[in-house]
């Protein structure tokens, strides 16, 4: 069990659930008191002897038992029976067979599953009980702030929330997660500066699918600093990871019109200099830049199999717009209730052929997707709207509707149009879309 639950169980005695009977009266009938006595006390010594031997032997049972209790909890959370998995953590606190290192686990675990149930109040209590002991293990330290954190925010106290994702990211310096939902909680107060710090750590530490949502984070925070042309960065490379990234998409679709008047305007600027008023307010766009962040909730039981995992960084020569795959996403950590599980692997994409268009594409390295849409008649009527002003731009090849099956995400139908042989001529181009309101990005030319 040692393996399965961070720190040994040697337990305290259970007392004696019986009493014995008193043998020092007793007496031969045939002999005399002495003999009596004599029987009497060797009777006793048995006895005690007996008794002594028993008081492992319970304390192993105390032991054995609080081992399956937790053991029954761990299994309730993996099933997603939080409130059985509360019991289960309950009784292994009562049964009196856990060191002060798994008592302080216990109550770290029947937080999370109180947490997984909606109890916010109650989780934040227990978190607060593991903490405080002193007796977490140091790998599970840090989990405990981080989930805390988690609870504390969703209960509405974002200011101790902070300091528990703070708390984290000292212990772990490279804990990505906390600086992405610290992020989220500075941007949303205001504090832009700060949020980009934060975001830019959490990116930096962040591999897989899952680092698009600090990457969206901080184009928002850009956003609000009237840093435009660094927000519309970031919203491409989280489109790079995920092409089906609808927020960043529409996001980036609003700002790039605001991107083209201000080149026009540096344009004119340099032609006809003008003096303007210094308290200009940040461009802002129908989006507020206050929408809620993405809280990542790290791992399940088996550690870290989760939103901010560790996952090699794809090659150089990979294209842009091959995402980088990731396990799916998990909830709290518990801690090492486990041996740490294999990283799931997911089933590739599974992409039917490309629909018919007008002609075909010839092959190309390079292409630039313009959309995707849930039908494909929205696709086509997408493409009839921009061709007249795409056309200037990637010449007179035809375009292509590619259907994908993304399983649980369900179909989106990919347009697609253009033919480079350099990444450069294709990311060129989407810059050009970008100034007549066309926004697009680059992905590898097989259809």
């Amino acid at each position: 069990m040692r393996d399965k639950i961070s720190g040994d169980f040697p337990l305290s005695p259970f007392e004696e659930g019986r009493s014995m009977r008193q043998l020092s009266g007793l007496q031969n009938p045939g002999r005399g008191g002495s003999w009596g006595s004599a029987l009497g006390a060797l009777l006793l010594a048995i006895a005690a002897g007996l008794s002594a031997l028993s008081t492992p032997a319970r304390a192993g049972s105390a032991e054995a038992e609080a081992a399956a209790l937790m053991q029954a909890g761990t299994d309730a959370i993996e099933r997603g029976v939080y409130d059985r998995a509360a019991a289960e953590f309950s009784n292994a606190l009562d049964s009196g067979g856990l060191t002060a290192e798994g008592r302080a686990l216990a109550y770290h675990h029947r937080a999370v599953a109180l947490q997984k149930a909606g109890q916010q109040d109650a989780a934040i209590s227990d978190y607060t009980k593991a903490i405080g002991s002193a007796a977490l293990p140091d790998k599970i330290l840090p989990k405990a702030y981080y989930n805390r954190g988690i609870a504390l925010a969703n209960a509405g106290q974002e200011a101790a929330a902070e300091r528990d994702y703070l708390e984290a990211t000292r212990l772990v310096p490279d804990y990505a997660a906390a600086y992405h939902n610290l992020a989220n909680l500075e941007r949303r107060r205001g504090d832009y500066a700060a949020a980009i710090g934060h975001y830019t750590a959490a990116i930096g530490n962040m591999k897989g699918r899952d680092r698009k949502l600090p990457l969206f984070g901080r184009a928002l925070s850009f956003e609000q600093n009237g840093q435009l042309a660094l927000a519309a960065n970031d919203l491409q490379q989280a489109l790079d990871i995920d092409p089906e990234f609808e927020l960043a998409a529409t996001k980036l679709n609003a700002i790039s019109p605001m991107l083209a008047a201000n080149d026009d305007e540096r344009q004119d600027a340099a032609s006809n200099p003008r003096v303007v008023s210094a308290a200009l307010a940040p461009f802002q766009t129908g989006a507020s830049g206050q929408e809620r962040g993405q809280i990542i909730r790290v791992a399940s039981i088996g550690g870290w199999r989760t939103t901010a995992t560790r996952f090699p960084v794809p090659k150089e020569e990979q294209s842009v717009a091959v995402a980088e795959t990731s396990p799916p996403p998990g909830e709290l950590i518990t801690g090492s209730l486990r041996h740490r599980e294999p990283a799931t692997e997911l089933e590739p994409l599974r992409l039917a052929a490309a629909l018919p268009a007008a002609t075909g594409l010839s092959e190309a390295r390079y292409r630039v997707q313009l959309g995707a849409f849930r039908e494909a008649a929205l696709a086509s009527r997408a493409w009839a709207e921009m061709a007249g002003e795409a056309a200037a731009v990637i010449g007179g090849s035809s375009h292509a509707i590619q259907k994908a099956d993304l399983g649980d995400r369900g179909t989106f139908y990919r347009l697609r149009a253009g033919e480079f042989e350099l990444m450069e001529d294709a990311k060129s181009a989407c810059r050009a879309l970008a100034a007549r309101k066309i926004a697009c990005f680059v992905v590898e030319g097989d259809v």
